[in-house]
C-alpha cells in the first residue's frame, strides 16, 4: 500500500479529535455553561470566538512551521498541549478562565494538530488525487460531529461537563502523540517515494493540470523558501478565496455552533437536539466523498460553487422547519454542502498555488478570513438575545452565501484560463 493512504488515516484520526473535540462538541456545552455561569449565550459564545482570532493569528506561523518539515514535531506538541488545556478547563470557576484556557493551551494545540498541518501533509503526498485523499482524510471532521455531539451530551448528563473535558484532555494525548510521533512523515521524497504512488497514471482529462503544476511557485525552479505575505497579497486568487471561504465559515460556523440550541428552544430535549448535529455530520461525510471525488474531475471553482449553493439552500429551509424530522432532513441537507467546504479549500488552495508553499498559504488565509469568520457565532447569539430567535440571523446568512459565491467567480486557476494558458495565478 502506498504509504500516502497512511497518512491521509493519521490526518483523518487528527482532525476527528481536533474538531470534534471542540467545535462539534462546543454546542452540546453551550447551554450548559450558560447556566453554570449564569450568563447570556452571548458571552459563552464568544469564547469560540476569541479562540478563533488567536488561532488566526499564529496560523501564518504554523504554516511557515509546516512547509519547513516540522509536521510531526508540531503534532506531538500540539496534543500535549491540546490534553494539557482540556484538563485545566475541567477545574475552571470563572468564565474568564475558560476563556484563557479555551484559546490558548487548547486552541493554540488544535491548531498544531488540525487544519493547516493535516491539509499540507496530504497536499504533499498527493497531486493528481489530492482532492479524493483531502476528501478522505477529512471525512474525521464530519464522523467526529457525527459521534462527539451526542457523546458529549451522554458525558455531560452522566459525568458532568467537568469530567467531560478531563476525557477529552487524556484521549487527546494517548491517540495523536504515538500516531503523530511513529507515522507522519513530511513528503513522499523524504522515503524516496513520488506523489501519488509509483506508477499513478493520472485521468485522462488531467493534462492542463499536468502543464499547471509546472508552473506553480517551486515546481518552476524559483526559490520560495522567502516566499511571504508580500506575494501572498499580490495575487488575486489569494484574496478571492479568502474571502469566498471566509464568508463561508462566518454562515456555517454559526449554523452548527447553535443547531442544538436551535433544537431546544423548539422543545426538544438536549439529547434529542444533539442528534441535528449528528445528522448534519453524517451526511458531511457523504459530502466531502463527493466533492472530493468530484474536485478531481471538474472544475474546482464549479465544485467549490455548488457546495455553497446547497449550505444555501440548507440555511433557507431551517427558518420553515419546526419539526423534528424537518429539522433532521434539513440538518442532513446541509451538512452534504458543508461537508465539502473543507476538501475543495485544500483542493483550490494546492491548484493555485502548489505543493511547495501550501502550509503558508493556508497560514497566510487563516488571520486574512478572521474579520469575516470570527463574527458569525456571538452574531447569531446577539440576534437570539435581542429578539428570542435566531430568524434574523438565518436571513442574513443567506445573503452572505450569495456573496460568498460572487467571490468566488473572482478565481482563477492555472491551467484553466479561457486561452488555455497554466500561468500561476494572476496578480492584483
Amino acid at each position: 500500500m502506498y504509504y500516502g493512504w497512511k497518512i491521509v488515516g493519521v490526518t483523518f484520526l487528527t482532525n476527528f479529535i481536533s474538531v470534534g473535540f471542540v467545535f462539534y462538541s462546543f454546542p452540546t456545552f453551550l447551554t450548559t455553561l450558560t447556566e453554570e455561569f449564569e450568563v447570556p449565550r452571548l458571552r459563552v459564545a464568544l469564547a469560540l470566538t476569541v479562540m478563533n482570532i488567536v488561532v488566526g493569528l499564529f496560523a501564518p506561523l504554523l504554516g511557515k512551521i509546516a512547509d519547513a518539515g516540522n509536521i510531526r514535531r508540531m503534532m506531538c506538541i500540539g496534543s500535549l498541549m491540546m490534553g494539557a488545556g482540556f484538563l485545566l478547563i475541567s477545574r475552571v470557576t470563572q468564565l474568564w478562565q475558560f476563556y484563557a484556557l479555551l484559546a490558548g493551551l487548547v486552541g493554540l494545540g488544535n491548531a498544531m494538530v488540525g487544519m493547516v498541518p493535516s491539509s499540507t501533509l496530504v497536499a504533499n503526498w498527493f497531486i493528481f488525487r489530492r482532492g479524493m485523499a483531502l476528501g478522505i482524510a477529512t471525512m474525521g471532521i464530519s464522523l467526529s460531529g457525527v459521534v462527539m455531539a451526542p457523546v458529549t451530551g451522554y458525558l455531560i448528563i452522566q459525568y458532568g461537563w467537568q469530567n467531560t473535558f478531563a476525557i477529552f484532555g487524556i484521549i487527546s494525548v494517548i491517540i495523536i502523540f504515538p500516531a503523530a510521533w511513529f507515522l507522519v512523515v513530511q513528503k513522499p521524497e523524504d522515503m524516496g517515494l513520488d506523489p501519488d504512488g509509483p506508477g499513478y497514471t493520472p485521468l485522462p482529462d488531467s493534462s492542463d493540470q499536468t502543464e499547471a503544476e509546472k508552473e506553480l511557485p517551486g515546481n518552476d525552479g524559483t526559490d520560495v523558501s522567502a516566499w511571504g505575505w508580500r506575494e501572498a497579497l499580490r495575487l488575486r486568487n489569494f484574496h478571492a478565496i479568502s474571502i469566498t471561504l471566509g464568508l463561508t465559515f462566518c454562515a456555517n460556523g454559526a449554523m452548527l455552533t447553535h443547531m442544538v440550541a436551535r433544537g431546544e428552544d423548539l422543545g426538544f430535549s438536549k439529547q434529542v437536539s444533539t442528534y441535528l448535529l449528528s445528522c448534519c455530520a453524517g451526511f458531511g461525510v457523504l459530502g466531502k466523498i463527493f466533492f472530493g471525488w468530484i474536485a478531481d474531475r471538474i472544475d474546482k471553482k464549479l465544485a467549490l460553487g455548488i457546495c455553497i449553493g446547497v449550505q444555501l439552500v440548507g440555511v433557507f429551509f431551517f427558518l420553515y422547519a419546526n419539526s423534528y424530522a424537518a429539522l433532521l432532513a434539513v440538518a442532513g441537507f446541509f451538512g452534504f454542502g458543508m461537508g465539502g467546504l473543507v476538501p475543495l479549500w485544500g483542493a483550490l488552495v494546492g491548484a493555485a498555488f502548489g505543493r511547495h508553499i501550501f502550509g503558508r498559504v493556508m497560514g497566510f488565509m487563516s488571520p486574512y478570513m478572521l474579520p469575516f469568520q470570527t463574527l458569525g457565532i456571538p452574531f447569531a447569539a446577539w440576534i437570539f438575545d435581542t429578539t428570542g430567535s435566531y430568524e434574523l440571523a438565518f436571513k442574513i446568512f443567506i445573503g452572505i452565501y450569495f456573496s460568498a459565491m460572487c467571490a468566488l467567480l473572482f478565481v482563477r486557476l492555472p491551467g484553466l484560463k479561457p486561452s488555455g494558458g497554466a500561468a500561476l495565478a494572476e496578480a492584483v
